[in-house]
């Protein structure tokens, strides 16, 4: 008997336990679907980040931090101006966060940071990381931003977005994602001060929309400076109070059969203020004494028959002059610098000086160096393309931007230069044979082949401001076109002005660049799937 009830006693310890075990498993299982939805990492989530540009320094830790609805922004700076300024980049951050989380990301300007929580600040920060700098921490706890500017947070936010799932970039709420970053130690800084990229608004005229749209995509990959091409042969498109016909008759026009368009100066001001919020200078350009046709035909006395020329909408080069040797032409150059030096904060105006072939070349070693003073006496340091620099005229206060021909002349007189090569920079040019837009007038410059290239291969490292990618509009008019040239060939531009040279391979950023398809995708950008990247 007394066998008989151990045996029982046994079994029924045996069948508890089994209950016990069934509902902890249950009680495990149910935990497991509750996290998913609240966005803990699923089995297999990939968590290390694809950053473009790549980072000076990167420490990849174990473990993650989550973004959740209890997940605030605090900001804090070294002055209560300052630290307003952060808020305002803790605002920007959230409204990129909020609608693809639906989290409301509350901004608090507080040295206190909560567990679970992103600070934002310039406190006690490192001088060595200069303006654009950044050292970003990432905990299981929280996320810690600091920069020893404000410019430096900027930079430093575009990389939290980049480390967060594809899907933060959508619009509207996404479920079941796990908002999540891996927890690392980065610190960055750029090796030039100049990324730019040059849009040609004036081939064909581009939205104040599209236009901030675009620096919004430039952002995104830590870009600073935005080059507006505002004249040319084929439309004139910032307005001129003193000579309103520039806009009601040059601006008239563009490549093709279009209306054109022009931007009033409360326009361009809009788009000056948009960019400056995001970090990036607008560099305005006017080009002369070639490429000026639009001018010519808008007003008579610029001609040397008094008389307008017939507008242009066709896509040649080299045929326009403007008098080099006749005062009205000064006249007129002063008027268009002084106003657009006052609607610029920017320390620069770009001056063309490219492709003047109708321009005897005395007459352009003269033109040149009369309108360098004039944008030096409007307070601006003055920038052209080759030959610009050969001007007698020209001295180390201007810049160089280079696209073809020698740099002796620059070189000789301490110009700082501006890189662009064509053949690797112009994001007009056609990736291949097969592809519809652009040109190809400089080779076919498909994805790798716009990255395997370093400003040192065409000036001293000394010698270098910056690099800047061009996009002429010959071919396209729409922002789904503008979008199809740039991407994905402008993160690489990106990347070689951000990344010093030793630490980029093609190998290797191909591999960081394939999963920013998605992240593409997500933004509504049309890029195009290059064949010679894996996507």
């Amino acid at each position: 008997m007394i066998r008989i009830k151990k045996k029982k006693i046994a079994l029924l310890t045996l069948a508890s336990l089994l209950v016990i075990v069934l509902l902890v498993a249950g009680i495990v299982i149910l935990k497991g679907r509750n996290n998913a939805s609240e966005g803990i990492v699923p089995t297999g989530q990939v968590l290390t980040p694809n950053i473009i540009p790549r980072p000076v320094e990167f420490t990849e830790n174990s473990g993650y931090f989550k973004l959740t609805r209890k997940t605030f922004i605090y900001v804090n700076g070294n002055s209560d101006s300052e630290t307003e300024e952060i808020k305002r980049i803790g605002t920007y951050l959230a409204d990129i966060l909020m609608p693809s989380t639906g989290y409301p990301f509350k901004v608090i300007p507080s040295s206190a940071p909560k567990k679970g929580s992103i600070y934002l600040t310039t406190k006690n920060s490192d001088p060595s990381l200069g303006s654009e700098g950044y050292k970003l921490e990432v905990t299981t706890d929280k996320i810690t931003l600091s920069a020893y500017t404000t410019e430096g947070l900027f930079r430093g936010i575009q990389t939290i977005r980049q480390m967060l799932p594809a899907e933060i970039e959508k619009a509207e709420v996404v479920k079941d994602i796990p908002w999540v970053m891996a927890c690392v130690n980065i610190k960055d800084y750029p090796s030039y001060s100049w990324r730019g990229m040059m849009l040609d608004v004036a081939r064909h005229f581009f939205s104040v929309e599209d236009v901030k749209r675009t620096i919004d995509l430039m952002a995104q990959y830590k870009m600073n400076r935005f080059h507006m091409h505002l004249t040319d042969d084929q439309g004139w498109r910032i307005e001129i109070k003193s000579w309103p016909d520039l806009t009601k008759i040059g601006g008239s026009t563009e490549v093709g059969t279009g209306d054109g368009g022009f931007y009033t100066q409360e326009e361009y001001t809009d788009i000056v203020n948009y960019a400056k919020e995001r970090y990036i200078m607008v560099i305005p350009e006017i080009d002369m004494p070639g490429h000026s046709n639009a001018a010519l035909a808008s007003y008579g006395e610029l001609n040397p028959d008094g008389k307008r020329v017939k507008p242009y909408t066709k896509i040649n080069v080299g045929f326009s002059s403007f008098m080099c040797r006749e005062e009205i032409t000064y006249t007129f150059i002063s008027d268009v610098i002084r106003e657009l030096a006052a609607i610029t904060p920017g320390e620069y105006i770009h001056v063309g000086g490219d492709e003047a072939a109708q321009t005897p070349p005395e007459d352009y070693d003269y033109f040149i160096g009369r309108i360098n003073e004039i944008v030096l006496n409007n307070g601006k340091k003055p920038i052209g393309w080759n030959p610009f620099d050969t001007s007698s005229g020209t001295t180390s206060e201007a810049y160089l931007q280079y696209w073809n021909s020698e740099i002796t002349a620059a070189l000789d007189k301490n110009m700082k230069m501006i890189i662009s090569p064509p053949g690797k920079a112009y994001l007009d040019m056609k990736y291949n044979m097969s592809f519809k837009l652009g040109l190809n007038w400089a080779g076919y410059i498909p994805t790798d082949f716009a990255y395997q290239w370093d400003p040192t291969n065409y000036a001293p490292k000394e010698s270098i401001l910056g690099i800047e990618c061009a996009l002429w509009s010959e071919t396209i008019d729409t922002m789904d076109e503008l979008e199809t040239l740039a991407f994905p060939r402008l993160p690489g531009h990106a990347e070689i002005g951000w990344t010093p040279k030793e630490l980029r391979s093609w190998e290797e950023y191909r591999q960081r660049l394939i999963p920013h398809a998605k992240r593409m995708e997500c933004q509504g950008i049309d890029y195009y799937r290059d064949p010679n990247v894996d996507w």
